[in-house]
């Protein structure tokens, strides 16, 4: 007959083995925009699959821009460890690696080169995801990217007056997106300014910056931007294709 020691020893070994059977990993991912964001929201409906798919196993938690630390310290404080994950554009990262505009923002598009749809053929079926890789070994960061919400195009931006010559557009000071496209404005004689997502409507109630872009429709009106600004251009040169990306910890 079994003793009560034994039965309890039993118990207890089963209640070890169901707890480490259910053990849950839990993943801080900090975004590089506001909560409300369009983007954002779309993040996690995504956690929302990765809970279900791993019988919860895996959680990911989306904190707000700025919760642990500053916006472009994102990436460094996913390969430091001091946050599991980290959500933003790959063209964030252009000043550590040229090559990072190639995945977030690549140049030429609008109807003289690659589409967000071709730009995915390439990524998933020709090589591009292999590059995607090597460019987080090429950083040196301790880092594993993986590419969510491929969009575009994107439009041309805000603006308080009609543009009808390039001597309109020069006049104002506009925020663009870091990397080519801001110096491509430059180059051209725009005051380029590059801000987070979340930085904008301050700065165009402020009078910092007097005509911005973001995204598209849905997603800038979600930031208020019509709220300054009357006059719309939906046909953009910067940004045909624009791809967030999810980056964790290499040792989670």
């Amino acid at each position: 007959m079994l003793n009560l020691k034994t039965i309890t020893a039993g118990a207890l070994g089963l209640s070890m083995l169901a707890s480490a059977a259910f053990a849950e990993t839990t993943i801080r991912v900090q975004s590089v925009i506001p909560s409300s964001a369009d983007e954002i929201v779309m993040l996690k409906d995504f956690a929302e699959d990765v809970k279900a798919l791993t019988d919860g196993e895996v959680v990911i938690e989306v904190l707000p821009a700025g919760s642990v630390v500053g916006v472009q310290e994102t990436l460094d404080a996913v390969d430091a460890g001091l946050i599991e994950g980290g959500f933003a554009w790959t063209h964030y990262w252009s000043g550590k690696h040229p090559a990072a505009m190639l995945f977030g923002s690549p140049v030429a598009g609008a109807g003289v080169g690659i589409d967000n749809i071709a730009f995915m053929s390439w990524f998933l079926n020709a090589g591009g995801k292999e590059l995607y890789d090597q460019l987080w070994v090429e950083m040196g960061v301790n880092v594993k990217g993986f590419m969510l919400q491929p969009v575009g195009p994107e439009a041309l931006g805000w603006f308080k007056e009609p543009i009808e010559t390039m001597a309109d557009f020069r006049k104002y000071r506009f925020r663009t997106p870091p990397g080519i496209p801001g110096q491509t404005y430059k180059d051209i004689g725009v005051a380029s300014v590059a801000m987070g997502g979340g930085d904008i409507l301050p700065a165009l109630e402020k009078g910092t910056i007097d005509a911005a872009e973001w995204c598209c429709p849905k997603p800038d009106s979600v930031f208020g931007f019509q709220k300054v600004l009357k006059h719309y251009y939906l046909q953009g040169l910067h940004q045909v294709v624009v791809n967030a990306d999810l980056y964790i910890n290499g040792d989670v």
